[in-house]
């Protein structure tokens, strides 16, 4: 149950760990929301100074709505009184030239009065028509409408009592009724129209002042809005500026630091993810990038140091071997010059076999001389007997250098591997020079062979010849014998003188071998030389990046003792590739 609860207990820890949620940050702003908050605060101050231009526009398009209206009702007002005045004016002058046709019947003035009245119908038609289409426009204030319902009650009594009256009185030449009328209502009918005109006319004035105070006050708020959106949008700018700084500017300048250290070779500063939007995570992929990058500089300087160390070696390895090579030479030509001896012995030894046969065929005559003879046989045949034995032994050496050069570039092979790449050279001259070994390993056994079979025929001879010098007495009675074994080891002698042919062309084949490996060794060694080098002057192309307190590799010296300069980093990547 303890375990249950322990368990149950940490996963109600876990559960509230992963329900928090680390606080709000600008720098967690992704830059796709602070663009987008840019563009947003700048389209909201658009369309806030759009929106308050439309205001302003819409005002001011109502107000000069209301202005021509007024301006309307004044031109109509205007026309009303003006032609009004010419309609008095015309009928005024028509009744005098009536008057004055009558009294001198002049027929010219009653075409002129005919044609003013015509005139002043017409212009009454046309102020009617005006008064109706004024009817038709009532101002919607109440004062403007008062007035203009005022001119409305006075323009009719004033048209059917005055004008009309005079109209029909100069039709009908009454002049004493058409100066009734206009005296009794034409004048008194006009005061009143003409002061309900001036008032409409001053309230449209003052209607036109109000509109223009209106404007100016309208202009004041917009300049007043204005001034506020453009210090609003200032104040978003600098907010945004702030936001755009922290979200992706300021970590923009880090990453270039960042990024400028690296390039430098600098692998020590650390990279740290602060934010989780996009400039996070160019963040996080610098942080991998240096992360890789410090991983391969590190392998390649430990793959340095082991080129380094695995070159060395092998250089130390050739130069011994050089040295040996040069040693087995030099036994070489001395085992040469010894089978030049005993080649010559036993050349002398056939002639001596040659002669002995011939003294043989003569026994009979010199028996007494024999005895001699064939001591000297026995003393020759221990010393062929001498010289087969040192021959086994420079045999026995040549095995043991072959042997010795086999297992070096058995050595070389597996130095050769480990240098991987850059020892696929020294490994194909390492496999020569061991196959070259193996070959001058099985000429020395065969030599060997020859020369044990040569010894235990000179150790049977040396027998024959013991017995030969025991039976002496027995000469005579056993030339033929005598001769026959002679002939025997004549043929031996001849034998022995070929293997020792055979011996001297295979040492000579051993010291061209020999000379051979001399020449793969130094080349081996001007390769290890070469790869020893090369791994230098890698290491000193990855030198100039510091991926820790730790980081320093061992440079090699120069001939003089001296570390190596550092090179450019240009030169160190020439190198390199």
């Amino acid at each position: 149950m303890s375990k249950n609860s322990n368990k149950s207990g940490k996963a109600g820890k876990q559960g509230v760990r992963r329900s928090r949620r680390p606080p709000f940050r600008l720098a967690d702003l992704k830059v796709n929301t602070v663009l987008m908050m840019v563009l947003g605060s700048f389209l909201v101050l658009l369309v806030a100074v759009g929106g308050l231009g439309v205001w302003y526009l819409s005002s001011t398009l109502k107000q000069v709505s209301a202005m021509e209206q007024q301006n309307q009702r004044a031109r109509q007002v205007q026309d009303m009184s003006a032609k009004m005045m010419d309609v008095r004016v015309s009928l005024l002058v028509a009744a005098r030239y009536q008057q004055e046709a009558a009294q001198r019947d002049d027929a010219g003035l009653r075409k002129e009065a005919a044609a003013m009245v015509s005139a002043a119908e017409s212009k009454l038609d046309e102020v009617r028509k005006t008064y109706e289409a004024f009817r038709r426009n009532i101002p919607d204030n109440p004062e403007g409408r008062r007035l203009a319902m005022k001119i409305v009650s006075v323009f009719r009594p004033y048209v059917d009592d005055g004008i009309d009256p005079m109209l029909q009185a100069l039709h009908g030449n009454d002049y004493v009724t058409f100066y009734f009328v206009n005296n009794q209502f034409g004048i008194p009918r006009s005061e009143t129209f003409e002061e309900a005109l001036h008032a409409l006319q001053k309230h449209i004035d003052q209607a036109h002042q109000a509109y223009f105070n209106q404007s100016e006050a309208d202009f004041r708020q917009a300049l007043v809005a204005i001034g506020v959106a453009v210090l609003a949008g200032i104040l978003l700018m600098l907010v945004m500026r702030v936001i755009f700084g922290r979200a992706v500017l300021r970590p923009l300048r880090d990453a270039g630091r960042h990024f400028d250290r690296i390039a430098s070779g600098d692998l020590t500063q650390r990279i740290e993810v602060r934010s989780r939007n996009e400039i996070g995570a160019l963040f996080d992929a610098l942080k991998r990038m240096q992360e890789s990058l410090t991983n391969t500089v590190g392998t390649v300087r430990q793959g340095v140091e082991e080129i380094t160390l695995g070159s060395r070696e092998i250089y130390m390895g050739n130069t011994d071997l050089s040295s040996r090579t040069e040693q087995q030479a030099a036994s070489l030509q001395q085992t040469a010059a010894s089978m030049e001896e005993l080649a010559s012995t036993v050349r002398q030894n056939t002639d001596n076999a040659a002669q002995a046969d011939l003294l043989a065929k003569g026994a009979s005559e010199v028996a007494q001389r024999g005895g001699s003879a064939v001591a000297d046989v026995v003393h020759t045949m221990k010393d062929i007997s001498t010289s087969s034995g040192k021959m086994a032994e420079i045999v026995g050496v040549i095995d043991g250098i072959a042997f010795q050069t086999n297992i070096l570039a058995l050595n070389a092979a597996v130095e050769a591997a480990r240098a991987g790449e850059q020892g696929k050279g020294f490994a194909v001259v390492a496999g020569e020079v061991r196959s070259l070994a193996q070959r001058s390993a099985q000429a020395a056994k065969e030599i060997k062979v020859l020369i044990e079979a040569s010894q235990s025929k000179v150790q049977a001879g040396a027998q024959q010849a013991g017995q030969a010098g025991e039976i002496m007495r027995e000469v005579v009675e056993s030339v033929q014998g005598v001769t026959t074994i002679m002939g025997e080891i004549s043929s031996a002698s001849r034998e022995q003188s070929d293997g020792i042919g055979q011996v001297n062309q295979a040492v000579t084949e051993m010291d061209s071998v020999v000379q051979q490996n001399a020449a793969l060794v130094e080349e081996a060694a001007a390769a290890a030389g070469s790869l020893q080098a090369q791994a230098a002057r890698l290491s000193e192309a990855v030198a100039v990046f510091r991926i820790g307190p730790g980081d320093v590799i061992d440079v090699p010296l120069s001939e003089d003792g001296a570390p190596q300069a550092v090179m450019p980093a240009e030169q160190q990547m020439a190198l390199v590739s």
